[in-house]
């Protein structure tokens, strides 16, 4: 009861603080939401938020039918890990060779997650609204489109981070600046484009400034067999490649699938 007083509260107080945003309180379970595609959705938010290294924009494969997601790193094994999903392309568990972190599922949403200490974060729902809970810690999402967004506690709009996003779909291409503040110079940016180029690669420049890591995401049939991530150093108004490591970082992906269900007469 004390937790519920406490989640209102501070909702109340993020309604104060941020007037560009409107929503309803009410804290409870996905069920509530059947309609809204926010609980769906919360899984990409879930992936992101515990593997913020992992760089994979899962919104972008093609993970029907897939069982299993093996992803092998050769340069360091203690690297590789293994994503499992379910039959309706939810990721359940990431298994790395020293924990499984596991996530359970209520009314089609992530709920709970947990690894060998037990439980550590949990998901509720409020609208278009993820809350995530953890080590007494609340943060807030907003869904605008399939994307999710950091709703800031700052009650100084001129002082709190920025992101604006191209879209919010993940329609390619996409492009997301990342300001910590509103009056950031070019310097202090961060940005992300996602695209796809000539040969069918799936690519994410993720720069700052005139560093950048070049991400190529080798694609078949929708989905990721190989990444090999670049490290470049850039020059000029048109961020040319002005340097670039000879041995890009590589990870190797393979994949289980379910066996197709049995049509019943």
């Amino acid at each position: 009861m004390k937790r519920m007083v406490l989640l209102f509260l501070l909702l109340f107080a993020y309604r104060v603080q941020a007037q560009d945003i409107v929503y309803e309180v009410k804290i409870g379970t996905a069920s509530k939401y059947k309609k809204d595609p926010t609980p769906r959705l919360a899984m990409y938010l879930a992936f992101d938020l515990l593997f913020p290294d992992r760089y994979l924009p899962l919104p972008l494969f093609k993970l029907t039918g897939v069982k299993k997601m093996k992803v092998e790193n050769p340069g360091d094994p203690s690297k590789s890990f293994v994503l499992v999903f379910n039959r309706r392309g939810q990721w359940t568990a990431m298994q790395t060779p020293n924990d499984t972190l596991r996530i359970t599922y209520k009314d089609g949403a992530p709920d709970e997650f947990i690894n060998h200490s037990g439980s550590f974060k949990k998901f509720q729902y409020s609208g278009d609204t993820v809350i995530s809970l953890h080590n007494h810690k609340v943060d807030r999402y907003i869904r605008k489109g399939r994307i999710f967004h950091k709703v800031n506690k700052h009650a100084d709009k001129l002082s709190q981070p920025i992101t604006i996003y191209s879209n919010t779909n993940w329609d390619l291409p996409l492009t997301i600046h990342y300001k910590q503040h509103p009056d950031d110079d070019e310097m202090n940016i961060m940005t992300e484009n996602f695209f796809n180029d000539g040969n069918g690669n799936l690519i994410l420049d993720k720069t700052i400034y005139i560093k950048r890591s070049h991400l190529v995401f080798k694609m078949e049939n929708g989905l990721p067999i190989t990444l090999s991530t670049f490290k470049q150093r850039l020059s000029g108004a048109e961020k040319s490649v002005k340097e670039s490591g000879e041995q890009p970082e590589l990870l190797n992906f393979s994949y289980e699938y379910f066996e197709k269900e049995k049509k019943t007469k």
